[in-house]
């Protein structure tokens, strides 16, 4: 991917905007693992409470032994249940955490190396989505392949199908993508959820930063001079949402369209969170 020209094309868009993933670089990514503490954020607690309470029938879901991907692995706190229960059923396992920020991977594959020496063997791939779903391409045998933590439902709508319909060219029966998605139909609890653990604004499901001058920023390295009046908003992501919600009639509707099939749903007790099973070709589908 051609960083700069990505940056630059959003910048030149009216709204003009950065990509949700930009803000992931080491620091972006520990301030992301300072809001999962936030008591009104919802998501991290809910998908850990649907994981922990349905670990063992998510994980019999594929036969193993098996390989298992994770996109946007972030610092793989909640993979650690999941290779846990894994490692029970096979003696070795091989994990290729995928995230955008290659010093944050880094560290935290080394960290699990030493955790699970001898039994897991990491091999972290640095990179956007694309680069990971183009190295999944090439891993030989079953996988399972997990998207968890609301990277998903951070894209673009359009973007999302495009994502799951690459993964579906090379998905074979055995093969299972298991993704988190929210399904929090309340605004108000959208809402609490989304305040900056250190600010009372609310960024919301449309996440914008708002000018409160008129000033012009220079970009050198990209050649770009940017024109801000007072109230002039700069849109933090791509699509025109960012943490989509969804019905389970939406998520059937997008598994069809990615070219799969949804299985199986879990969701936790307040039902805000969902965790998704999906694989290729028809097949039983239950709740």
């Amino acid at each position: 991917m051609d960083v700069r020209r990505v940056i630059a094309e959003g910048l030149q868009m009216r709204p003009p905007r950065l990509p949700v993933w930009f803000r992931y670089d080491m620091h972006g990514s520990l301030y992301n693992d300072k809001c999962l503490k936030n008591q009104h954020y919802y998501f991290y607690r809910s998908e850990v409470a649907v994981l922990s309470s349905n670990i063992q029938e998510i994980v019999d879901t594929v036969t193993t032994p098996v390989i298992l991907v994770e996109m946007g692995s972030g610092n793989s706190e909640k993979t650690r249940s999941v290779i846990d229960v894994l490692l029970k059923k096979q003696t070795t396992l091989t994990y290729v955490p995928i995230d955008i920020s290659a010093d944050f991977l880094r560290e935290t594959s080394e960290s699990l190396s030493r955790d699970y020496a001898g039994c897991l063997d990491v091999k972290p791939v640095p990179g956007d989505y694309n680069v990971g779903i183009d190295k999944i391409r090439t891993i030989p045998g079953r996988k399972l392949i997990i998207w968890m933590g609301g990277g998903f439902q951070n894209q673009a709508y359009q973007t999302q199908i495009t994502r799951l319909q690459s993964l579906a060219q090379f998905m074979t029966g055995d093969d299972r993508l298991l993704v988190a998605v929210d399904v929090t139909q309340e605004p108000k609890v959208v809402e609490r959820a989304y305040r900056d653990p250190d600010d009372d604004a609310i960024s919301g499901v449309i996440m914008e930063a708002v000018s409160t001058k008129h000033q012009t920023i220079v970009i050198p390295g990209l050649g770009l001079s940017l024109t801000f009046d007072a109230d002039d908003k700069l849109r933090l992501h791509e699509g025109e949402y960012v943490s989509c919600k969804y019905t389970e009639a939406q998520l059937r509707h997008i598994a069809k369209r990615g070219g799969l099939s949804l299985s199986r749903i879990w969701t936790d007790a307040d039902k805000h969170v969902a965790l998704c099973c999906f694989s290729k070709g028809a097949g039983k589908q239950t709740s």
